[in-house]
């Protein structure tokens, strides 16, 4: 051991034991979110037997049993004897119902950006894209609502308490934001638009659910596709810009510039680039992923506004790195 020491460079290798310590801890951490594993043992302490049934695979227990182990040495498992239970403090906290936003914010930067990180360099080099999953949008939808108390702010902001109103929200998700804007006004109509069929129907459920439904449809479309005889007195386009490829955004936006009533507003909010790595690891997957393209600047999305024939156009920053831009439609057009 002392010959290893001297001979060692120490300060390099605490430096790849406590990264590659976390690098551990962080894939074994969401798997076991991901494949139940918790779960299981939430419920408390269970065997390796246990966990095959959970996972309904008998294949080499010896391969759990590593698996777990290493869990153990980790400090995120404990065992008993033969049983395993949870003992990391951050998988407690994460295994909260309250917390399931963060979770599944946890699991998208270790699930899906990971394979961005390693495998970007080889991708280029192979002149090629990462495909677009419909696997993402579960967990992209759950791990957004991380910014979901800023919108609710932005649907108060932006919905007349009185009057006749109708509210065209592209990308809709779960459907919170048309509630907010159904209960801020009685007589408001909306419309809401979502690409994937299994989370379009998560919205109707809700829908349903909340009471709302003699005001509020729900249909599966791509805006690019929509199309419609109405015009909407407000249009929501919450963090959905990067989505598109760079060359499409202005034939997006002047689509939605058409569905506008005069006198009515598009209200859009986006991440933009800033030196914060889970914005970066953003931007990584947007850039990288097909179909997609990089985030836009706050410059970028102000000259798309002018391009697309806006009257007016205003944006403020809710918080580092992330934007709203409201632009409105001249009444006398």
């Amino acid at each position: 051991m002392i010959k290893f020491i001297l001979k060692s460079p120490l300060s390099l290798l605490y430096h790849i034991n406590k990264t590659g310590r976390e690098f551990c801890r962080a894939g074994f951490i969401s798997t076991a979110l991901s494949e139940g594993i918790y779960d299981v043992l939430a419920k408390g302490p269970a065997s390796c037997e246990d966990l095959q049934k959970a996972i309904d695979t008998d294949f080499n227990k010896e391969g759990l049993l590593a698996w777990l182990d290493l869990g153990v040495s980790l400090g995120e498992l404990k065992r008993n004897q033969n049983r395993y239970s949870i003992k990391g403090k951050f998988a407690k906290e994460l295994l909260k119902p309250a917390n399931d936003t963060w979770k599944a914010f946890f699991q998208a930067r270790v699930e899906i950006f990971h394979n961005y990180i390693i495998n970007t360099p080889s991708q280029l080099k192979r002149h090629e894209k990462f495909e677009f999953s419909q696997s993402y949008g579960e967990l992209f939808a759950r791990s957004s609502r991380t910014v979901e108390p800023f919108l609710l702010d932005i649907v108060d902001e932006i919905i007349p308490q009185t009057g006749e109103c109708s509210l065209l929200e592209v990308g809709c998700g779960s459907g919170i934001y048309i509630k907010r804007a159904c209960d801020r006004n009685p007589n408001l109509n909306a419309l809401g638009l979502e690409l994937q069929e299994k989370v379009a129907d998560f919205a109707r459920d809700n829908v349903t659910v909340w009471q709302i439904s003699d005001r509020v449809e729900i249909e599966t479309n791509d805006i690019r596709d929509f199309t419609s005889e109405n015009k909407y007195d407000i249009i929501t386009f919450f963090n959905l810009i990067y989505y598109f490829p760079v060359n499409e955004r202005i034939d997006v936006l002047r689509k939605l510039k058409d569905l506008v009533n005069p006198g009515g507003h598009l209200v859009l909010t986006t991440l933009c680039p800033t030196n914060e790595p889970s914005i970066q690891l953003m931007n990584l997957w947007s850039s990288m992923t097909e179909g997609c393209g990089p985030l836009p600047t706050p410059e970028q999305i102000i000259d798309l506004f002018k391009k697309t024939g806006f009257s007016e156009f205003q944006h403020k920053k809710l918080m580092p790195g992330f934007f709203l831009f409201k632009a409105s439609l001249s009444n006398s057009i």
